[in-house]
């Protein structure tokens, strides 16, 4: 398939059993689109029929295209190709799930992200459903993979086909469960028409607490606080409410969790700031040298199923072992690292960048010939691992940054394909594939 309508299709995003979602280009301006394309298979036909399906289609764009928020995805078009309609929205490269590193076998552990991080991706979500519930819509499918992350962490919810809006009363077959295994509220699981927005508030409870402990809770199982020694026992109130079988006992709304979700984060950070400021420091996981031989500077082209062993990943993509590397300040906002032979801009691109754009930023930083030096380069993926430490606990919140400009997601100089390269999440410390035109930081190096 070449295009949607008037849209150029150079990718596919996702398949499920409604149809699929591709990356395109608008006409004439070039922007990069996600395209979803109504095209069920026979089984969701025989179980929903042709009118509902198509039902649930429509509605879906008319309330993402209506609901005007920042933690919304926006659709902004919508058409027919041949007997099957589709629509357009926003394009990003990253989820919430692929942040996580969570697989579509979600009970598989899961990387956890700093406390920061994750509770910040909560209030987001909390505040975007607060939208939506105040609309009459219960999301009923909330979990990372329907949460696209933008380039500037701003968290979109998106994929509401099967929300349903109040007073909607419009049941499937007896068989048919609504929502995804593990995320879904039990008496979402027991009769998706009677959830209520308390379902979705059970689902951001779920996806909390697996940012925050990397696994999904179990009932009666641990506390997040007893998993992971840096969150603490401030957020296991927060998530045992949220996370109650009965409905009656969590939280009554989005911003009523949100509220109490703010007092327990300015709980852990008054914890956390006394720990810095008196001068304790929990020390870090310690480094493990990653041997003898200088990272690899030639770029390279490695399919993403060979990635982990040509960068030597661990299960979740992240080093197996870290680099015992030290930093020294060369002078000319350049670092030094005595260990890996390699030389770093302090500072970043000022935006993040295409693929192409950090060749241009690295051009012109030999043009210019930055720091004295006209033989700057995209580092290669081995060559960003050198800067990844073990994940930030207790000191990792204390320490100052390295560079001048913290940034996320760094390019590499190695692709993937002929049409996405890898980055590494310098932050959660990852490697990941990204499409060319996905906005990310571009950060260059040099040998000496």
């Amino acid at each position: 398939m070449r295009c949607i309508g008037k849209y150029q299709v150079s990718g596919v995003l996702g398949r499920g059993g409604m149809g699929a979602v591709f990356r395109a280009r608008a006409p004439v301006i070039g922007r990069v689109v996600a395209v979803k394309l109504l095209r069920p298979n026979e089984m969701t036909l025989a179980l929903w029929g042709r009118e509902r399906v198509e039902r649930l289609f429509r509605d879906e764009a008319v309330l993402l295209g209506s609901l005007r928020h920042k933690n919304v995805v926006d659709v902004f078009d919508y058409g027919t190709l041949g007997d099957w309609p589709y629509f357009v929205m926003e394009f990003y490269g990253e989820s919430l799930g692929s942040v996580m590193g969570e697989t579509y076998r979600a009970e598989e552990a899961s990387r956890a992200l700093p406390v920061p991080r994750a509770v910040g991706y909560a209030g987001q979500l909390l505040a975007g459903l607060a939208r939506l519930h105040h609309a009459g819509v219960v999301h009923r499918d909330v979990k990372p993979f329907n949460l696209l992350v933008a380039d500037d962490d701003v968290l979109k919810i998106t994929d509401l086909g099967l929300s349903k809006v109040r007073g909607e009363v419009f049941r499937g077959p007896s068989n048919v469960k609504v929502g995804s295994p593990y995320y879904a509220a039990p008496e979402q699981e027991a009769d998706p028409e009677a959830a209520d927005v308390r379902a979705d508030l059970y689902a951001v409870g779920v996806t909390l607490f697996r940012m925050l402990t990397g696994r999904l809770p179990e009932p009666g199982g641990p506390a997040a606080g007893a998993l992971a020694a840096d969150v603490g026992g401030d957020f296991d109130a927060v998530l045992e409410r949220s996370l109650a079988a009965a409905p009656g006992r969590r939280f009554g709304s989005a911003r009523e969790m949100a509220a109490a979700l703010a007092a327990a984060h300015a709980a852990w950070l008054g914890r956390t700031d006394g720990v810095c400021a008196g001068g304790e420091r929990a020390l870090l996981a310690a480094r493990v040298p990653s041997g003898g031989d200088p990272p690899r500077r030639e770029p390279v082209m490695v399919a993403a199923r060979h990635a982990r062993e040509a960068f030597g990943l661990d299960g979740l993509w992240r080093p197996a072992a870290y680099w015992p590397g030290r930093f020294v300040d060369a002078g000319g906002d350049v670092l030094r690292d005595p260990a890996s032979g390699l030389c770093w801009a302090r500072e970043a691109a000022p935006y993040p960048v295409s693929w192409p754009g950090a060749a241009a930023h690295v051009e012109a930083l030999n043009a210019a010939r930055f720091g004295g030096h006209g033989d700057w380069r995209l580092p290669t993926a081995p060559e960003l691992l050198t800067l990844l430490t073990p994940g930030p606990v207790g000191e990792g919140y204390c320490q100052p940054a390295v560079f001048t400009q913290p940034v996320r997601r760094v390019w590499s100089a190695d692709r993937a394909n002929y049409a996405s390269a890898f980055s590494v999440d310098v932050e959660l410390g990852y490697v990941t594939p990204a499409d060319f035109c996905c906005p990310v930081a571009a950060r260059a190096v040099r040998s000496f």
